[in-house]
C-alpha cells in the first residue's frame, strides 16, 4: 500500500503542475491545493491562489472555444484535455496543456477536479511558424509534414504525430493489430539534472535517452515519439501485456546501461519511469482515446511514485498489472493498466 506522505510528496515534486479545486455548491471551484510546479509555471505563490476559482488565469482571454469544451466538461462532471491559452502573474501569456479529471467520494458524490498542466508554449510556436511558412514559401507537402510530426532535437515523431498514430490505430478493424500498447516514459529528475549540467547536456541526454528507446523498442510497426519536454511515448500494434512488460523492462535497462552520469540521485546516473495500458480487442469501442490516455496517465503518475520510494535501487522499474477493470460478473475484462516499481513490490 502506497503512504499517503510519500505520495503527497511525489505530488508536490512533479515537475508537472499539479492543481487540485473543490466543487462548491455556488457553482465556483475553488483551487484547494497546488505544487511547486503550478507555482514556477504561473509566478503565482500558494497563498495568492487558494480560494480562486482558475479561471483568473484566463482572463482576457474567455473567447477561447476550447474553454467551452473545458466547462462543459465541469459542469457534466467527466475528463478533459484542452490546450489553451493562459496569463502569468506577469502578464505574459502562455499555452497551458490542461487534463482534468473528476474525483468522487465513496458515496459517488463528485467533490473535486484534479488538474496536471504543462506549457506547450514552445510547441505550439513551433507548430505556428511550421504552418505559417507553409503558406508564404509554398514548402512541398511531404518535407512540411516531416516538420509538423517530427521533433527536431530527438528527431523522433513529436506529440501531435503520435496522437494521430493512436487515432488511426484506434480506428483500425485490422485482427493483427490486437491488442495495442501504449507506453510512457519519464526521464526522473530531468528538470534538476538540466538545472545541474546545463541546456546543451540536458539536449545531449534527452537525445541519447531517445535512441535508446528507439533501439529497445525494435518493432517497426512500432511509434515512438518525444511525447512533451522529457516524457517519451511508444506505441506498439499487436503486443500483449506480457509483451509489453519484456519491452518495458528492455527501454529501463537500456536508458540505465547509458550510464550517464548525475550526482544528485542515489543510483548515480540517468534513469526513467515507465507506464502502460494494453487494449484489448473487446475495449473498442467499450473505451474511448480519452479513456486510455487517462489509464496511461495514471499508470505513469505511480511509476514516478515508485522513484521516489525505492532510491536505493536505482528507481528499477518493473512493469506490472495495478488495476483492472471489471465487467458485470466480476472477471477482469477491459483495459489493463501497467506501472513502474521496484520488482517485488
Amino acid at each position: 500500500m502506497l503512504d499517503v506522505n510519500v505520495l503527497m510528496r511525489a505530488v508536490q515534486d512533479s515537475a508537472d503542475s499539479v492543481v487540485i479545486t473543490q466543487v462548491g455548491d455556488d457553482g465556483q471551484r475553488p483551487i484547494v491545493f497546488i505544487n511547486h510546479a503550478f507555482e514556477r509555471m504561473t509566478g503565482y505563490a500558494e497563498a495568492e491562489v487558494l480560494g480562486r476559482d482558475c479561471r483568473f488565469l484566463n482572463q482576457g482571454l474567455e473567447r477561447q472555444p476550447e474553454l467551452d469544451a473545458l466547462r462543459e466538461a465541469l459542469s457534466a462532471g467527466r475528463h478533459c484535455r484542452v490546450v489553451v491559452e493562459n496569463q502569468r502573474k506577469n502578464g505574459q501569456r502562455f499555452w497551458n496543456e490542461l487534463s482534468i479529471s473528476p474525483v468522487h467520494n465513496p458515496d459517488g458524490l463528485l467533490t473535486h477536479f484534479l488538474g496536471i498542466q504543462n506549457d506547450v508554449t514552445k510547441q505550439v510556436q513551433q507548430q505556428r511558424e511550421l504552418e505559417t511558412r507553409a503558406v508564404t514559401t509554398g514548402f512541398q507537402l511531404d518535407e512540411l509534414a516531416s516538420k509538423v510530426y517530427h521533433d527536431h532535437l530527438t528527431e523522433l515523431v513529436n506529440r501531435r504525430g503520435f496522437d494521430e498514430a493512436l487515432a488511426r490505430l484506434w480506428a483500425s478493424d485490422s485482427p493483427g493489430d490486437r491488442p495495442f500498447a501504449l507506453l510512457r516514459i519519464d526521464v526522473d529528475f530531468f528538470e534538476s539534472f538540466n538545472d545541474a549540467h546545463g541546456q546543451t547536456d540536458g539536449d545531449h541526454c534527452l537525445q541519447d535517452v531517445a535512441r535508446a528507446i528507439q533501439n529497445a523498442v525494435s518493432d517497426e510497426r512500432a511509434t515512438v515519439a518525444r511525447y512533451v519536454n522529457d516524457e517519451f511515448a511508444v506505441l506498439i500494434p499487436g503486443y500483449n501485456a506480457d509483451q509489453v512488460r519484456a519491452v518495458g523492462e528492455k527501454i529501463r535497462s537500456a536508458v540505465e546501461l547509458l550510464n550517464i552520469e548525475r550526482a544528485d540521485v542515489p543510483s548515480r546516473r540517468v534513469t526513467v519511469s515507465v507506464g502502460g495500458t494494453v487494449v484489448e480487442a473487446q475495449d473498442v469501442p467499450a473505451v474511448t482515446v480519452d479513456q486510455v490516455q487517462r489509464f496511461v496517465d495514471a499508470a505513469l503518475f505511480v511509476a514516478r511514485g515508485g522513484r521516489d520510494i525505492f532510491l536505493g535501487t536505482g528507481n528499477s522499474v518493473d512493469i506490472r498489472p495495478i488495476a483492472t477493470r471489471r465487467n458485470a460478473a466480476g472477471k477482469p475484462s477491459g483495459s489493463t493498466l501497467l506501472a513502474g516499481g521496484t520488482p517485488g513490490n
